[in-house]
Parts: C-alpha cells; structure tokens; sequence
C-alpha cells in the first residue's frame, strides 16, 4: 500500500485531486497540504511514496519544496503541476528531477497515468536498493574470503583478468578498467606484541569498504593495497583513503600508546599495476620509516594523509599540539627545507599526476591543489617546470 501528498493552495483544486479513485493504484492514503510549510510536516511524519504539487504557491514554491524534499531519508517521487505553459518551468523541473511535469488543468486519467509511472519508478528503485543492500551486506561478512578466494588465484596466476572479472561482477563489485588500487602501510614502532589486536582496528576501519590485498605482515607493521568494493571517482576514493588513515592513526595511537606511522601510497591503476605490485617484495627502509619519531616525520604523516584538505600551518601544530613557530623551525632544522617548500613540492607532484591520470580542466587542478585563483597556478607550474600545465599535458 502506498501513500500520496498532494500539495495546492487552491481548495477546489486540493478536494478535487484527493477525490480520484486512487485506491485503483493500491494507495491507502492521501494526504493533503496548502502550503510547502505543511507539505514538509507531513513528509517528515509519513513515509510518502509520490508527491503531487502545484509549482506557484503563496510563500515556497512548488521547485523550493523539491529542494526540501531531498532532505528527507524516504524521498517520493515528484510530480509538477502549472497553469503556466512556460518552458522554464519544464527546465526547471527537470533540473529538480521531477518525473512528470503537467499542465493544469489535467484530466483525471492522465494524473492518475502519471502517479501509476511514478509508483512503478519508486518500485523498482526499492527493488534495486534492497539488492544492492543485500550485496553489499554479504560482501561485507565475507570480504576476507573475497581476498582470499578470489583475488589471491588471480595474483598468484591460476586465472586470468576475464576469470575474475566474471567473479567481481558475480559479487555485485567494481570491476571496470579504470579502477583505481591504494597502498598503504600501517608501522607500530617499538611493538612487542602480537599484530593481531592492532590488525583487527585495521579492518575495522578499511574493510568496510575496500578489499585488503595483503602484500607485507611482519611484528610491527603490515601492508595492503587497497580495493574499492564499489567503482567510484579516482579522486573521491583516494580521499576517503587518507581519511580512514587519519582516523585509523588517531584510534591506533589512544589504543597502543605507540608511534604509529601510516603511509599512503600513490593510486595503482589494478588492471595494469596492482599484480606487479603485490608480487614485489617489501624493501623495508633502515632510515625514516624505523627511525624515532621524529617532529619533521610526525609533520610529514599528517600532512600526506590530510593533503587532499590542504592543511595550513596552523592546522598542522593543532594536530601537534605545538606552537606553529616552533614546529616550522624545527621542520627546517630536521630536514633542510621549509614547510611551505615541502608542501609546494607535494602540490607539485600532485599536479603532474592529475596532469597526466586525469583529463581534469587546469582551473578544476589547481581548485583540488587549494591556489585560489587558476592563473597564479600556471605561473607557479610554468617557473617549476618550464612549461605551462596544459603544454605538460600534451607533450
């Protein structure tokens, strides 16, 4: 059974609307409204399944109360009326993704035609959250075998790339080309215990929504490379890595009461990189990684896994809990530059690798990279590289 708001600040229009035999389309409700105000109090009491509402009303308008819409957990499908043949409006309501937009007056079959293909839109939507909730709920309980059994075979060479193709797609998971894998290594310094209790924190934190391609585990530290479960932008998960990371680092260090460094890793394309990656050996670094942790290394952690929010000085020394002109000295003094260097190199580096990974418009790069203004960008790059981002790009 279903339930139906129609919204008008006309009485006749209201009474005559709610009268339709609407029960020939299982609905069991029909709640009425004279205002966008009240419409909002009824959609946030029931659960609405179509929302009828004429576009101009006295106060909100019939495409503000679309916007409120949007708001609410149980979103209806929307249907727009007007007295007004006027394309904008059309426009309008396409852009508020309403899925019918009539004319008053309507006849009576064809409201009654566009609430049935509305219902029949909201069915199948249901139909296709609930699997995909399924999916993701029985991915999640068993993500390790996923790792294990479906991944670790294709890593090791007993199948090939259309094999486990097949199988991701079995699974409901990303599979597509342009997959986009993250490396991260978690190090716990100084730790004489087992890895277990600091490995379950890891997967609690990643494996809600990654796959973890195990490369290293030793006593104190371990490495993944990162598999999205769902296909998303490149950039979108590449930032919700190094969000995880900065949660996971915070929880690891209340939890342990030791050094802790997380390290992510620059994206792998999978198709290409991730096989090649994951059979090298871990070369294990003597200096920064193991060594005391130090303030320039601490600097370093929280700025590569907070980068995509481009972390001020100051920012920097609140993570620290230190004065910002003590933790800019002392960052020169260990490493032999200044923050503000450091930082320019990461963007740098950065922008070569949206340059060259992505077909980002400049103005969008340097937004992503935090300069203000598109122009001071390409003169920053050009007197780095000699060459302006868009002559880089295409050489």
């Amino acid at each position: 059974m279903y339930q139906l708001l129609i919204v008008d600040d006309e009485d006749a229009t209201l009474q005559g609307l709610a009268s339709l035999p609407w029960h020939q389309l299982t609905i069991s409700q029909v709640h009425c409204a004279r205002s966008a105000r009240k419409a909002n109090e009824i959609l946030a009491a029931f659960p609405i399944d179509v929302l009828i509402t004429d576009i101009r009303m006295p106060g909100r308008s019939g495409l503000e109360l679309l916007q409120d819409v949007t708001k609410f957990s149980i979103q209806p499908k929307c249907i727009l009326l007007s007295g007004y043949s006027d394309f904008s409006y059309a426009q309008a309501a396409i852009k508020a993704q309403a899925v019918d937009y009539l004319l008053k007056p309507v006849r009576d079959e064809e409201l009654i035609y566009a609430v049935e293909q509305a219902l029949v839109k909201k069915i199948e939507e249901k139909k296709e959250r609930y699997m995909q909730e399924q999916t993701v709920a029985a991915i999640k309980s068993n993500l390790s075998f996923v790792g294990e059994s479906v991944f670790q075979p294709w890593i090791s060479g007993e199948k090939g790339d259309d094999a486990l193709k097949a199988e991701l797609v079995h699974y409901g998971m990303a599979h597509q080309s342009d997959i986009r894998t993250i490396p991260i290594t978690v190090r716990v310094e100084h730790s004489q215990n087992s890895s277990h209790g600091w490995k379950q924190m890891i997967n609690e934190e990643l494996a809600e929504a990654y796959v973890l391609l195990e490369k290293h585990v030793s006593l104190n530290a371990i490495s993944y490379l990162l598999y999205p479960v769902h296909h998303s932008d490149p950039l979108l998960v590449e930032k919700d890595v190094h969000d995880r990371a900065v949660r996971l680092r915070k929880a690891l260090k209340k939890d342990l009461f030791y050094g802790v460094t997380i390290k992510v890793g620059a994206p792998l394309i999978f198709w290409k990189q991730a096989k090649q990656y994951l059979r090298k050996p871990l070369v294990d670094s003597t200096s920064e990684e193991i060594q005391q942790d130090s303030l320039a290394k601490r600097v370093k952690e929280f700025i590569d896994a907070s980068f995509m929010k481009q972390p001020t000085l100051q920012d920097i020394a609140t993570n620290l809990y230190l004065n910002p002109s003590y933790v800019s000295k002392r960052f020169k003094e260990e490493t032999g530059e200044t923050l503000t260097d450091y930082i320019h190199r990461l963007r740098m580096n950065r922008a070569v690798t949206l340059l060259t990974q992505t077909n980002m418009k400049v103005s969008l790069i340097s937004e992503e990279l935090g300069y203000q203004h598109a122009s001071y960008f390409i003169r920053v790059f050009k007197k780095e590289f000699k060459q302006t981002p868009h002559e880089f790009r295409q050489r």
